[in-house]
């Protein structure tokens, strides 16, 4: 694959320390975000309003899986859920994973945590995958080589 290709992935995983602790099917989404903020300088003329960067927003990842018998991601939110803000915290990697099983994509996230996990609707009886949702939070997101 050419460095100009874009990137296709059939899976992806979030690992703590070489560990992985969830494999899912989707990525809804990376979020990064620097607030703007004014500045007004002063020439000898005019007055000039400027937008700047300013606050950086945490990092938010957005996966999305089919609902596992697996522990692991729980207990991760469960350490938000009771305050254990230590334990909650961890450095970890998201890779992504081409068709043929090798990693295309990876992100190094410090300090990151699961603010939020849904589990979706189903119907008794019904034939369809349980699907579950997981938002991490982190304070610093960084795109490393493969």
């Amino acid at each position: 694959m050419a460095t100009t290709d874009p990137i296709t992935a059939s899976r992806f995983s979030i690992t703590i320390d070489g560990y992985e602790i969830a494999a899912f099917s989707e990525l809804k989404g990376i979020t990064t975000e620097v607030k703007p903020v004014e500045h007004l300088e002063s020439t000898d003329k005019e007055l000039v309003l400027k937008k700047l960067p300013g606050k950086r927003e945490p990092a938010i990842i957005e996966l999305v899986r089919g609902k596992t018998t697996d522990m692991a991601l729980w207990a991760w939110h469960e350490a938000v859920l009771q305050g254990d803000i230590i334990a909650a915290r961890k450095s970890c990697s998201l890779i992504m994973y081409g068709v043929d099983g090798k990693p295309v994509a990876r992100y190094h996230m410090e300090h990151a945590w699961p603010s939020q996990v849904k589990i979706g609707g189903m119907k008794a009886g019904a034939n369809e995958v349980l699907m579950e949702t997981v938002t991490i939070v982190c304070e610093m997101l960084q795109r490393v080589a493969v």
